[in-house]
């Protein structure tokens, strides 16, 4: 017998298994073909929205849309580091450095060149002729310091090339985004890089100044046995190799004493450093027009230990005062133009196979002709001269002569030449004014007597006769003897930002003019081609989706040199030479930040998500053109109280996560990349920065050094240079985004906070990276990348670089490196040391960086902050993100009419089910086996009854 109970309780475990085999049916069926198409739809496919193979590829139009009205722009906020006690920094003391800004630029961008080429990164058998796409990038700046309405007039033809219409666009005013209390002409006081880069090249200032009197052999003999001194002839002849330049000073008071007071017959190297001579009067006067700042007044001692300076004040260029804007977008050296000029004289000299005039070979130099010859490339000197003078000759005249004056700004110029040197400081401008009164008192003396000795004509490098008018760049002329080959000459400093050619529409009022400013671009800056992998092969789904935005290529090559690994921990001047250095190269990788690796569908059936805002496990690695190599990004972690990431549409926002920079990022590692040298923390950058092939002290790092070693807020430690004492740094922000007001930090209610490894670890996450994703699709929603840059003073260990021997004083004058100036000096022979230490000059002591001779007492390899920035990009459009919230409400439907429908099933069933079971036992009452028995007759039963 079965009980009915048993077999209601077995058709509810069918119903319960049907329901079961329903749900894993939609699991791995329903929800395999979800994500299927899921993929076909905007990941690896032919119709994916992100595939740019086809035609009609909404991306490859996104990509390479030049329509500034719709296209995001890029905002850029560049916060500085003013140093605020330069002199007394030069001169021991801990650097006070304040951070200013942040200074707003929108940046707008458009490719140029568009090209598409089959990929090295697909595995299809038969690669796609537009795997690839290949472009270069113009860009144009909006400064934020005002309301700006702005034009363009571009176009995207069909072939992917550009065009400029006639009529213009105008885009949506942009409103002020600087504060009121910040302005583009606020003065910044920090290093000038590209004066370090000119240290580099020639070691220190010592060599750098010997070499504008003597050739790199002459240099290199001093203190050779049996070497002769130069003559006044020879110096700064590159034939006469085997003579020397100079005597160093101790040497040439022992040779003087030991001749019972006749001095040798050599120059006392001393005697190139008078601070009144000529050369360094020069230097001085150059120095102070590019904003150097004093380090050294009147009554203070000479450099030559001669006496003390008469008058005036004496300029270094190693720390400059130059405006927000000149920092930005570039400004005129006139100390770089003359000095990196005459400097590099003998190095020219010696790469010609035939020999030329003076003048052909400064035209040569200054025209950029021989740049590939030069340690320190110059570029068109003679013609940016020129341009300089057609924004700053109107404001020499104005000022009387000193052109301490501003050109005109970028909003008032229509001229693209002029534009891009908009609201530059004139001030350097003054050396090539001043060649007009020179030239014109040549001209005189010659037409009077035109073979009058000592006098030759002037004669303009770019072959104008502009020296007649405003002035310019010279390759020859002498007056009275003085050659002036150099005289007016301004090398161009590259701005952190770009060049700008943004400036005023003629057509429209009150307009900038972007379509111009981007054509300008184009046609004058030479910019190497990128590449991006933007063709999955097809039906591989994620497979190849997950290199999708890959850069193969970037700045026209598909990997950088970005270290040179000596051994050391600090950067030296001779670590790109050095023959025994291992060369690091990384190879171009990961992508812009525009998209990522997808995770698919991964939420639950019924929820109105598509991804449950967790991206994949992995490293999101993340190209960063200034590091040259991409730095890893890993998710940020689940936020307090669950908060979620999001990105929003036009009405409808969906779950993001938020990735960040590894937290070992600029950490030392196992390869010889340089990261965490000298301290964790830091990326060395500087091998491949500047304009010299050797570089310079660089680094780059995340703002403030977050996550670095504590160390890099203070730096107090200067026992690399054998000194107890000696600087430090500190670094002050504002408590406040209004205007904070004088820098007193003492001051009870300032607005000013000493920076410290605590302070910034509790702003990190103000301060970081971070990139935020669609996990499901990996597209890239937006970015704020934050970097900053550093340098550093050359260091000039006299133990491991000859060269910084010459900067040695032997009367303990300086206070770096005694320990070893007591081992070279218990190196010489034992007459030698009796004797010099019989005329108290037996201290040997050597100063304390590359910047040895005018400010001996600053130690090198102190790594000052100058400037971080933060560049904020929005990647998704509001169409792609309506799209991606059009599928999730799509799935949540789909996936809720589901549910109800198997829970209606389930229901009919178990209802069905229910019914018949209750039918049955209902008719049977009993057991269906068992067989009813039939009922008793009336006549039985009365017999029955009877008996």
């Amino acid at each position: 017998m079965v009980n009915s109970k048993i077999i209601r309780g077995v058709g509810l475990v069918i119903l319960a298994g049907c329901y079961v085999a329903v749900q894993q049916v939609f699991s791995k069926r329903v929800l395999g073909d979800t994500k299927e198409m899921f993929v076909t739809l905007i990941g690896g496919g032919r119709g994916s929205m992100y595939n740019t193979c086809a035609d009609d590829s909404p991306t490859l139009k996104k990509l390479t849309s030049v329509n500034l009205v719709e296209k995001a722009p890029t905002d850029l906020k560049y916060n500085f580091y003013s140093l605020h006690n330069p002199k007394e920094y030069l001169g021991g003391s801990d650097a006070i450095l304040v951070e200013q800004g942040p200074y707003a630029l929108r940046k707008h961008s458009v490719a140029y060149n568009v090209d598409q080429k089959p990929s090295a990164l697909t595995g299809d058998a038969n690669p796609d002729p537009k795997g690839n796409l290949e472009y270069s990038t113009a860009n144009a700046y909006l400064v934020l310091d005002k309301d700006i309405k702005a034009t363009t007039n571009l176009q995207r033809n069909d072939d992917l090339s550009l065009a400029f219409s006639d009529s213009k666009v105008t885009l949506p005013e942009t409103k002020r985004a600087l504060a009121s209390h910040l302005s583009m002409s606020d003065s910044v006081v920090n290093y000038s890089p590209d004066y370090l880069s000119l240290l580099g090249t020639f070691n220190d200032e010592v060599n750098l100044i010997l070499s504008l009197e003597c050739t790199a052999d002459q240099i290199a003999n001093i203190g050779v046995a049996g070497e002769s001194q130069c003559s006044d002839s020879q110096l700064g002849d590159s034939s006469a190799s085997t003579c020397a330049c100079c005597m160093m000073d101790s040497d040439y008071k022992l040779a003087t004493s030991r001749n019972t007071g006749v001095p040798p017959a050599y120059k006392n190297c001393n005697s190139f450093f008078d601070d009144e001579s000529n050369t360094m009067s020069t230097l001085s006067l150059l120095a102070s027009q590019d904003g150097g700042i004093a380090v050294k007044s009147a009554g203070e001692k000479k450099y030559d230990g001669s006496g003390d300076l008469a008058s005036g004040n004496f300029y270094t260029a190693l720390i400059q005062e130059h405006t927000v804007n000149d920092l930005l977008f570039g400004y005129p050296s006139a100390f770089l133009g003359k000095v990196a000029f005459q400097a590099q004289m003998d190095q020219a000299k010696k790469s010609l196979s035939s020999g030329l005039s003076s003048v052909e070979l400064s035209k040569r130099m200054l025209t950029g002709q021989m740049d590939s010859d030069l340690s320190f490339k110059l570029g068109d000197v003679a013609q940016y001269t020129s341009d300089v003078g057609s924004v700053c000759f109107a404001t020499c005249l104005a000022e009387g002569g000193d052109c301490s004056g501003h050109a005109p700004e970028r909003h008032e110029l229509s001229d693209v030449d002029k534009i891009k040197l908009g609201g530059i400081d004139c001030m350097p401008y003054t050396s090539t004014y001043e060649t007009v009164g020179k030239c014109a008192a040549i001209n005189t003396v010659l037409s009077q007597d035109p073979s009058a000795v000592g006098y030759e004509a002037c004669v303009c490098a770019n072959g104008s006769d502009e020296w007649s008018s405003q002035g310019c760049c010279l390759a020859g002329g002498s007056n009275n003897g003085e050659s002036l080959r150099g005289e007016g000459c301004l090398y161009e400093v590259a701005g952190i930002a770009d060049p700008n050619y943004a400036g005023m529409d003629m057509s429209i009022a009150n307009a900038i003019d972007l379509g111009s400013a981007l054509q300008a671009w184009i046609d004058k800056e030479a910019a190497n081609a990128s590449s991006e992998f933007m063709c999955p092969a097809n039906e591989v789904g994620l497979d190849e989706h997950d290199l999708f935005g890959a850069y193969e290529s970037h700045d026209g090559s598909t990997s950088h040199v970005t270290y040179y690994h000596t051994g050391n921990d600090r950067i030296r001047q001779v670590d790109v030479t050095d023959s025994s250095s291992t060369v690091f190269s990384t190879p171009v990788s990961g992508g812009s930040g525009k998209f990522f690796k997808p995770k698919g569908v991964t939420t639950k059936v019924g929820t109105s998500q598509i991804s449950d805002g967790f991206p994949i496990d992995i490293a999101h690695p993340v190209y960063v053109p200034s590091a040259k190599k991409s730095i890893d990004f890993h998710f940020e972690g689940v936020r307090e109280n669950f908060v979620r990431n999001k990105v929003c549409g036009t009405d409808t926002c969906i779950v993001s996560a938020r990735l960040t920079p590894a937290a070992t990022t600029f950490h030392a590692t196992n390869e010889t990349d340089g990261a965490g040298l000298p301290f964790d923390g830091l990326q060395p950058v500087g091998h491949v920065s500047g304009p010299s092939i050797n570089g310079r002290p660089e680094y780059l790092h995340q703002p403030l050094f977050v996550g670095g070693d504590e160390v890099l807020y203070t730096q107090q430690d200067n026992s690399y240079v054998e000194r107890a004492d000696g600087n430090g740094i500190k670094i002050y922000r504002s408590l406040t985004k209004s205007d904070p007001g004088a820098f007193n930090p003492d001051a009870t209610d300032s607005n000013y906070q000493l920076v410290d490894k605590a302070v910034v670890d509790s702003q990190s996450n103000a301060l970081l990276s971070h990139v935020d994703i669609e996990v499901a699709s990996g597209l890239g929603a937006r970015q704020r990348m934050r970097f900053g840059t550093s340098y550093s003073i050359w260091e000039c260990d006299p133990s491991t670089n000859d060269k910084c021997k010459l900067g040695m004083n032997s009367q303990t004058q300086y206070s770096c490196y005694s320990d070893t100036g007591s081992a070279f000096f218990n190196d010489l022979a034992a007459a030698d040391r009796n004797d010099l230490s019989t005329l108290g000059l037996n201290n040997f002591t050597y100063p304390c960086s590359a910047a040895n001779l005018l400010t001996p007492s600053v130690v090198g390899g102190k790594i000052l902050p100058n400037f971080w920035v933060e560049e904020s990009t929005i990647h998704a459009s509001t169409t792609e993100i309506d799209l991606l919230a059009a599928y999730a409400r799509s799935y949540t439907k789909s996936g809720n009419t589901f549910i109800l429908t198997v829970s209606l099933v389930f229901v009919s069933l178990f209802l069905g089910f229910s019914m018949l079971l209750r039918c049955l036992c209902f008719e049977q009452k009993a057991s269906f086996m068992e067989t009813e028995k039939p009922a008793a007759t009336t006549a039985s039963a009365s017999k029955s009854s009877m008996a």
